[in-house]
């Protein structure tokens, strides 16, 4: 019987115990949740892309050419100035010849000598009276004197320049009376034919992705309001590197209008073969981007998580998200930007 009464006891004090315990675990429990951020979340949505990229470029030509001499010397005359039209073959700028003649008529006299000596040395070598080597000799001096001949008639024939493409002046680099070395360029010419004009715009890396050679484009040019010309993708750069996270890209014109001119800014839309599918979220759960990598927040466990992904594109008041979003329902948007990682959140 007082075994009995001692077992109660025990019991009631453990159930006391329990209690107390459980109560303070409760109390703790909603203290922390008292204390938690209060944040707003968002489920994320899927999206179909429809293939249209909306950007902005510049128009370029393709074509430039920077003429030069192939043998150095003093710049005798220039005959066009910057800004004007040339056509290919067109005579642009001369070397003074004085010394140039001068080598190719040292060069010809020294042949002259060396098919003496050959005539000489090969009637005496017939006779007995030179030897073998001495006729060598001669030879290999006279095949020398042909080839300095030929180098001397070279370089005087290209100590003009000409344009190798028809197009506009946009640089003069030399001028009469300078001394130029060979292969530095006297002119910068842009072509400014039909097929020489290009617009380049810049994709992201998710855009560029979604981009293949021949896509449709249409162009707006601002020089020309209200006319849309039509173009296609002609070429995708293989390497970024233009410091703003963005790859080159360039459209061609299939119709075009009768003028056109360097630096002149087009409104591009490219109309995608591909059509991918992407996670959406709200801008405003981004809390630092660079423009193509992001972090935002979403919970885990009753505790902020903080999430690094990459930007497909912007979508007006969404972002398209390519990757870093897996497994992930809902995104943090009011409060995320004061939120710190494994911070205690409620919603």
């Amino acid at each position: 019987m007082k075994a009995q009464f001692v077992i109660a006891i025990t019991l009631m004090i453990f159930v006391n115990f329990s209690s107390c315990k459980q109560e303070k675990e409760i109390a703790e429990t909603n203290r922390i949740i008292e204390e938690a951020t209060m944040v707003k979340t968002v489920k994320v949505a899927n999206f179909s892309d429809s293939g249209i990229i909306k950007t902005m470029g510049i128009v370029l030509s393709d074509n430039e050419a920077r003429p030069s001499f192939k043998t150095g010397g003093v710049i005798h005359k220039t005959y066009v100035e910057e800004g004007s039209y040339v056509k290919k073959g067109q005579l642009l700028a001369i070397l003074i010849l004085d010394e140039i003649d001068a080598q190719v008529k040292q060069a010809e006299e020294g042949l002259k000598k060396a098919e003496r000596d050959y005539n000489r040395v090969k009637n005496l070598f017939a006779d007995s009276v030179a030897t073998l080597e001495q006729f060598q000799n001669v030879s290999t001096a006279l095949e020398v004197s042909k080839k300095s001949v030929d180098i001397a008639r070279f370089n005087k024939n290209f100590s003009e320049v000409r344009a190798p493409i028809t197009g506009r002046i946009v640089k003069q680099i030399m001028k009469s009376g300078e001394i130029t070395a060979p292969g530095n360029p006297v002119y910068v010419i842009m072509g400014v034919g039909k097929s020489d004009w290009r617009i380049k715009v810049g994709l992201v890396d998710a855009e560029w992705a979604n981009v293949s050679f021949g896509d449709k484009a249409e162009i707006v040019l601002e020089a020309y309001p209200g006319k849309k010309f039509e173009g296609y993708v002609y070429d995708k750069a293989s390497l970024g590197g233009n410091g703003g996270g963005t790859f080159d890209v360039e459209i061609s014109f299939r119709n075009q209008p009768a003028s056109l001119a360097a630096g002149l800014t087009a409104d591009v839309t490219i109309i995608s073969s591909k059509k991918d599918k992407f996670i959406t979220i709200p801008i405003e759960a981004l809390i630092r981007t660079n423009g193509t990598e992001a972090e935002i927040f979403t919970i885990s466990d009753g505790k902020a998580k903080r999430v690094n992904i990459r930007i497909a594109k912007i979508l007006g008041d969404k972002v398209a998200i390519s990757s870093g979003m897996e497994g992930i329902n809902e995104v943090i948007t009011t409060g995320a930007i004061y939120l710190e990682d494994g911070e205690m959140v409620k919603n």
